[in-house]
């Protein structure tokens, strides 16, 4: 079954970017899908992090310092604030290398 959803998964992301490179203009994404497809990679980013925050290598619940915690927080607060990637990267990074 997990072979089946990573090659169907390939598939779809081939098609995805295919259509856009090629001469494919009279096919037309469904509004529902586009909508759908709006917030993929949001939640993705959002579970990498999440994972990397709360999991530990081993995948038991994170017991550790929680200076990356802080540093997520003050990176939220930035984000928030300044609304720059750049800015937030920076001092996130900034942060987390302060408080480990």
């Amino acid at each position: 079954m997990i072979w089946f959803v990573i090659i169907a998964s390939g598939v779809a992301n081939f098609a995805a970017r295919y259509s856009m490179l090629s001469n494919f203009k009279f096919l037309k994404v469904p509004i529902w899908l586009e909508e759908y497809i709006r917030f993929a990679p949001t939640a993705a980013l959002s579970a990498i992090v999440a994972a990397s925050l709360f999991v530990d290598e081993n995948g038991a619940p994170f017991e550790g310092s929680p200076s990356k915690i802080y540093a997520a927080l003050i990176a939220s607060c930035i984000a928030l604030l300044s609304r720059s990637i750049l800015i937030t990267i920076t001092v996130g990074l900034s942060a987390l290398w302060l408080l480990g």
